[in-house]
């Protein structure tokens, strides 16, 4: 069997022994836990009709014809997903940037699914490996197709700007994240401008206009259409109010939105939306409904979570600078009765200048009236000297997510609102869980 003859099922792929079915075709994937290559023999026994692979695995010989041999089964499984979404003349909006990227996602596809079938990627699917995985999807129903591109390296945006082959490409913000691995925001803006090459000239750019590396890119045939809050631009929100749990503004001086989540950042997802909803031609009263009826859909993202009379803001999908500081911004809003109290963790892959920005963060969150911080991980110290750098007094660092959760239960009352953000790696989730074990 060839590699070509497996692009007429895509619906037919896997890469997880678990969920595979009978007559899929079983893509060995090597991760940082597990190889793909393992399991392969598995796969077999559960009926899979061929297995990719770029190793030929021990005790296979029976299944050798069921074998495809490939240099990288990555590569392959986006070959064969870009093969698959050019069957389809249908607009692709892609969406990249440091922060936003689900929201905005997410965003999209509910003001856009007010008129059309949308096409997009489940919570955070958004590498090389879950954005293939969600053209696989694709069919002849949908209308158009919202897709999220995460990345840590160059040439990452190239490769799924390849596979998606976008005809809308946007970029929410540049920010100091993946700093680890790419040393400069100069070159974060490259590695997530490797999206906006891809657009041909008929194609549309949307871009922040507040943000200062892309508020004069040049170099692009295609068009480009800008949002902001600071900045005059086309789609630019204007008398910004927070009240109630929402944010009020307008566009154009006469179109009025609301919408019913915390923070500032939002406003700047928001115009992303109404921008892509007006490019297709949907009218301005349905976008304010949309944009008004619109909640939280992904997880860990500024999500509530009520134990005990006391507000937890589950922001611990991720962390970098500048989410930090959208997020301590978030807290600052939301109505609190008692206490503002942050439990952070490290936030990771920033390079040499980690320390200082950890600090840094520190010292924001004593600026503001933040009455208790948390933080647990080597690197959270400096948010903790920070902001006792800064005079702040309700200090405490925790060795573990247990730990962090028994401070958390012996300090939060009824009516104190709690952040908890950290990087993925730091799962700072569970402090949430374990508090509300100990609050049972």
């Amino acid at each position: 069997m060839r590699i070509e003859e497996i692009t007429g099922k895509p619906d037919l792929i896997s890469i997880d022994t678990r969920t595979v079915k009978k007559g899929d075709v079983f893509f060995a994937i090597k991760g940082k836990k597990f190889d793909g290559h393992d399991f392969v023999k598995t796969a077999f026994k559960k009926g899979v009709r061929a297995a990719v692979v770029s190793k030929i695995p021990k005790n296979l010989a029976s299944f050798k014809k069921r074998l495809i041999k490939v240099n990288n089964t990555i590569k392959a499984l986006g070959g064969v997903a870009k093969a698959h979404r050019l069957k389809f003349k249908i607009p692709v909006i892609a969406v990249t940037g440091t922060n936003g990227k689900t929201t905005v996602k997410d965003m999209i596809g509910h003001v856009l699914s007010a008129r059309y079938n949308v096409l997009k990627n489940e919570t955070s699917k958004n590498n090389l490996i879950g954005l293939p995985l969600t053209l696989f999807k694709l069919q002849k129903k949908h209308d158009v197709v919202v897709l999220e591109m995460g990345m840590s390296h160059l040439g990452e945006i190239d490769r799924l700007s390849e596979i998606a082959s976008p005809e809308i490409g946007v970029v929410t913000n540049i920010g100091p994240s993946h700093l680890k691995f790419l040393g400069t925001l100069k070159k974060v803006f490259t590695a997530k401008s490797e999206l906006l090459g891809h657009l041909s000239k008929e194609g549309t750019a949307i871009l922040n206009s507040d943000d200062i590396y892309l508020a004069n890119i040049k170099g692009l045939k295609c068009k480009k259409i800008y949002f902001g809050i600071e900045k005059p631009c086309r789609f630019q929100a204007k008398d910004l109010v927070y009240s109630g749990n929402k944010w009020s503004f307008r566009i154009a001086e006469k179109h009025s939105f609301q919408l019913p989540i915390l923070g500032r950042h939002n406003v700047y997802n928001a115009l992303i939306a109404i921008a892509v909803a007006r490019h297709f031609n949907i009218d301005f009263p349905t976008i304010e409904r949309r944009i008004s009826s619109y909640r939280h859909i992904s997880p860990m993202r500024l999500e509530f979570k009520h134990v005990r009379g006391i507000e937890i803001l589950d922001d611990s999908y991720n962390s970098n600078p500048l989410s930090m500081e959208c997020a301590i911004d978030a807290l600052l809003e939301y109505n609190a009765d008692g206490k503002r109290i942050v439990v952070s963790g490290d936030m990771l892959e920033l390079g040499k200048k980690a320390k200082a920005m950890h600090e840094a963060i520190g010292k924001t969150i004593a600026s503001g009236p933040v009455d208790i911080l948390i933080t647990m991980g080597g690197l959270s110290k400096f948010i903790n000297k920070g902001a006792r750098l800064k005079g702040m007094a309700g200090l405490y660092h925790a060795r573990s997510h247990r730990d962090a959760a028994g401070f958390l239960k012996k300090i939060a009352k009824p009516g104190d609102v709690v952040l908890v953000k950290g990087s993925r790696r730091t799962e700072m989730e569970k402090v949430i869980e374990y508090f509300k074990k100990r609050s049972e």
